[in-house]
């Protein structure tokens, strides 16, 4: 990066016009070519841009910076909140004097608030202040700017684009050289991911190897993220032992460090094996575990709970519970634009357990369109013949006919994008 492109990339960052930052310094035409590279400014005219834009223009040590960053990450990683914490307040409090620093600064902070408080709100706007960075976006930084994409957009639940921007970092590691935990933990992204898109093999192919990694390290909390990754791949098969025995497996590690997150999400497992395995009011008994443990959690940590409870409680037909436990959490779902699939779910869910029958009207114009937009092809393989079967009691067959066709398109497209959900 020549020295015009510093100074543009700053007078943009800071919202200046060329106008604002030339003013008793140089022209604007001057500005504007010292800017494209035409001409190299006096040290005197230098200096003062600098002053103003309250940067210094001569670089700084990248790789210390790095270091500092890394640092931070690895804290992060290790789930050290305490160090990150600190270590966080004490490179953001330092102002970036250097193109190199405000990226990193950006990304990093980007990476702290996500995995401190699963906060996106602001993480678009600074990553896209830098990703038009494209010659110095490169190695680690390019590392570590798509991993920041790929959690923003997985947190976002915009799985696909988080599975492309991971793949992307992944590639970064193919000519620079990385430590072995940075590998396992972006292995364990991409695992995480596809997991979420039911891309199976792909999820236990980078399962493995991120396993493989952390057990290397040591790191017990991350090798149980990975084994309910690989109990989540075998229930989709119905190897319901195997899927058992991760959990298990998991638990352990669990118990070991009283994690109740971590317990938490293992309940949920166990019953997801109990809802397949047609034991209802086991599933019951683990979800509602599984919600106690997760007290202290986001909502997006929980809601996939709340939403598999009040199914349960549909199969064993108790309304008075489901009703219960939706107008519990409803208000904060609909209060979360992340959620609102979830948020379509319980009210779909609202109108069968007060009224005892499907609201069409809303499926047809509000849930259905909203799955369709999103080719979430799982709920839409349910809720198409839920419509088929009750246009069919209403013996309106050419609908019924349409819902029931709109079904196998979607088992289809299951298939044809890799899902293999049973």
């Amino acid at each position: 990066m020549h020295l015009g492109e510093k100074i543009r990339y700053f007078r943009k960052v800071k919202n200046l016009s060329q106008q604002e930052l030339a003013a008793g310094i140089c022209s604007i035409p001057y500005l504007s070519k010292i800017e494209n590279g035409v001409t190299e400014p006096s040290h005197e005219i230098q200096e003062h841009l600098a002053a103003r834009l309250e940067i210094r223009l001569e670089s700084m040590n990248e790789n210390e910076m790095m270091r500092n960053y890394v640092d931070l990450f690895h804290s992060l990683y290790q789930r050290d909140h305490k160090s990150a914490v600190q270590k966080y307040n004490t490179l953001i409090d330092s102002p970036s004097q250097s193109v190199d620093q405000d990226i990193l600064h950006k990304i990093f902070k980007s990476i702290y608030m996500m995995m401190t408080k699963q906060e996106t709100q602001g993480v678009h706007a600074l990553l896209d202040e830098v990703s038009y960075i494209d010659n110095v976006m490169k190695g680690e930084k390019a590392f570590y700017y798509f991993l920041a994409r790929g959690q923003l957009s997985y947190y976002s639940n915009n799985y696909e684009e988080a599975f492309n921007d991971f793949l992307l970092a992944e590639k970064q590691m193919e000519n620079n050289r990385f430590q072995e935990w940075e590998k396992g933990y972006l292995l364990y992204l991409i695992a995480l991911t596809a997991n979420q898109l039911y891309r199976n093999i792909l999820a236990l192919e980078y399962t493995i190897q991120a396993l493989e990694i952390f057990e290397k390290t040591y790191f017990f909390k991350r090798c149980a993220d990975c084994r309910i990754i690989l109990a989540i791949v075998h229930l989709r098969v119905r190897n319901f032992d195997e899927s058992t025995k991760q959990l298990l497996l998991a638990e352990t590690i669990a118990n070991t460090f009283n994690d109740k997150v971590l317990q938490g999400v293992i309940y949920h497992n166990l019953g997801s094996i109990a809802t397949h395995k047609g034991e209802t009011e086991q599933a019951i008994e683990l979800y509602s575990r599984s919600l106690e443990a997760k007290e202290n959690v986001t909502l997006s940590a929980k809601i996939m709970t709340i939403y598999a409870l009040v199914k349960e409680y549909e199969k064993t037909k108790q309304p008075e519970k489901g009703l219960a436990l939706i107008d519990t959490w409803l208000e904060q779902v609909s209060n979360d634009p992340f959620n609102h699939g979830f948020e379509l779910h319980l009210l779909y869910y609202k109108d069968l357990f007060t009224y005892g029958e499907i609201n069409t009207e809303f499926m047809i114009n509000e849930l259905i369109p909203y799955f369709e937009q999103r080719n979430e092809w799982i709920h839409l393989a349910d809720y198409y013949p839920i419509l088929g079967k009750y246009f069919e009691k209403q013996q309106k067959y050419k609908q019924a006919s349409m819902y029931y066709s709109l079904g196998i398109e979607a088992l289809k497209n299951m298939h044809q994008v890799g899902v293999t959900y049973v």
